[in-house]
């Protein structure tokens, strides 16, 4: 047993120290200069100098770029859960049709992002949403089918009763789901909400289709990769600039991550 022990805190340590490096580098690498990252990647900074967070701040425009992210993510998990919320909610209740709703669901999930790309670009272009507007809609879209799946799975595990109960006190639909519902499956709704927010924070395909003839509205992903030339690019803002954009979303994780593990634990699909 003792061996066991030993040899499973032997992968662990290691799964965490592969998990760790790239951040690690990551942060140290954005202190140097070109010639200093390509000759000693691994080794610590001559000189710890800003230079690099300045002028990343500076030429990427990353602080226009945050706040259009976070209008990004935000927008695009309040959606989600709003939307895909009330859509399980009347799938877990198996509402005419259900079974045939969940098939495409599973379904809308194997579908690759590039064979819709230039199709939803092309609508939404002669629609005049090819701006940050544009974008949210598109990214709700996508990930609806996965946050209902994931949504129903909590919301089947609420015993019928409950709403019966409300229903005999007087209660209407809306408000068994706004007071009832909601409250219970909190944990579901936060998890689908952060897994929302972290995708619409780190998309990069729709926002650089959609936006890049919309510099002001570019999110901060977008931002960073305008950084790069034709022929070269300067690694240690672009390095600074990803340590910028990551910290919102650690911080965030740290926060939420309690109810996070709770909703991932407990939203084992059920069908």
């Amino acid at each position: 047993m003792r061996r066991r022990n030993v040899i499973s805190w032997i992968v662990l340590i290691a799964l965490a120290f592969f998990a760790v490096l790239p951040l690690y580098l990551l942060f140290l690498n954005s202190f140097k200069t070109r010639g200093e990252i390509f000759s000693s990647p691994f080794r610590i900074p001559k000189d710890f100098s800003f230079s690099n967070y300045v002028n990343a701040w500076k030429y990427a425009d990353l602080g226009r770029g945050l706040l259009n992210s976070f209008m990004l993510a935000s927008l695009s998990a309040v959606l989600t859960m709003l939307i895909g919320g009330l859509a399980a909610y009347a799938l877990a209740r198996r509402v005419r049709g259900s079974s045939y709703v969940i098939t495409f669901l599973m379904f809308c999930n194997t579908l690759p992002l590039f064979i819709m790309l230039i199709p939803l670009f092309v609508w939404f272009q002669r629609l005049g949403l090819t701006n940050l507007i544009g974008v949210v809609i598109v990214t709700v879209g996508l990930s609806l089918p996965f946050s209902i799946l994931l949504l129903r799975s909590f919301l089947v595990a609420i015993p019928k009763e409950i709403e019966e109960a409300a229903l005999i006190d007087g209660a209407n639909k809306w408000q068994i789901f706004w007071k009832i519902i909601l409250p219970v499956a909190r944990s579901g709704f936060l998890t689908v909400g952060l897994l929302n927010f972290a995708g619409g924070w780190n998309a990069f395909t729709i926002p650089l289709t959609f936006l890049s003839a919309n510099p002001d509205q570019q999110t901060a992903i977008v931002k960073i990769y305008t950084l790069s030339g034709q022929y070269t690019a300067p690694w240690g803002q672009i390095f600074a600039a990803i340590v910028i954009v990551s910290l919102p979303m650690i911080a965030i994780f740290l926060i939420f991550q309690r109810y996070f593990i709770q909703g991932l634990i407990g939203g084992a699909f059920k069908y």
